[in-house]
C-alpha cells in the first residue's frame, strides 16, 4: 500500500491529511494527489505517464519514463514554464535533479530500485542509488 501524507500548512488538530495512493500511476506535484484541474503539469503529463510503456528495473530499461522526465512540452494554453515536467524558468528556479523508483509488489523477492539524476534530469544521467 502506498500514502501520501498532506500537511497544507495548517497547525489545527487534523489538518494533516492521510490519503491512500490508488494502484497503477499516479503523480504529486504542489498540488494535489492526480489534480487534473489545479496541475497543468499532472493534466498533460499524468496520461503520458499512464499511456507509456512501464520501466523495466530488473532490466534497467526507464527509457520511456526517463524522456517524459525531461519533457518541457507545456499544456495548451499554458504560459507558465513550471507546466513543463522539466521546469527552465530561465530566472534560477526548476528542476535541478530526478528520481526513477520502482517498489517491487508484496511477496516477492525482488529490491526496490532507486536511479538518480543528480543535474538536470536527460537520458543517461540517472544513477544506481544502492539501497
Amino acid at each position: 500500500d502506498a500514502f501520501w501524507i498532506r500537511n497544507p500548512g495548517d497547525r489545527s488538530p487534523g489538518a494533516v491529511r492521510v490519503t491512500p495512493v490508488p494502484p497503477g500511476v499516479s503523480m504529486i506535484t504542489a498540488w494535489d494527489l492526480n489534480d487534473t484541474e489545479a496541475s497543468d503539469r499532472t493534466r498533460l503529463y499524468l496520461p503520458r505517464f499512464r499511456a507509456a510503456p512501464p520501466p523495466d528495473p530488473a532490466a534497467d530499461d526507464w527509457e520511456a519514463w526517463a524522456a517524459l522526465l525531461d519533457g518541457r512540452d507545456r499544456a495548451a494554453g499554458a504560459d507558465d514554464p513550471n507546466a513543463a515536467m522539466h521546469i527552465d524558468t530561465g530566472w534560477g528556479f526548476g528542476t535541478v535533479s530526478s528520481s526513477l523508483i520502482g517498489i517491487p509488489a508484496r511477496g516477492t523477492d525482488t529490491k526496490p530500485v532507486w536511479r538518480f539524476a543528480a543535474t538536470i534530469p536527460q537520458r543517461g544521467a540517472y544513477e544506481p542509488v544502492d539501497l
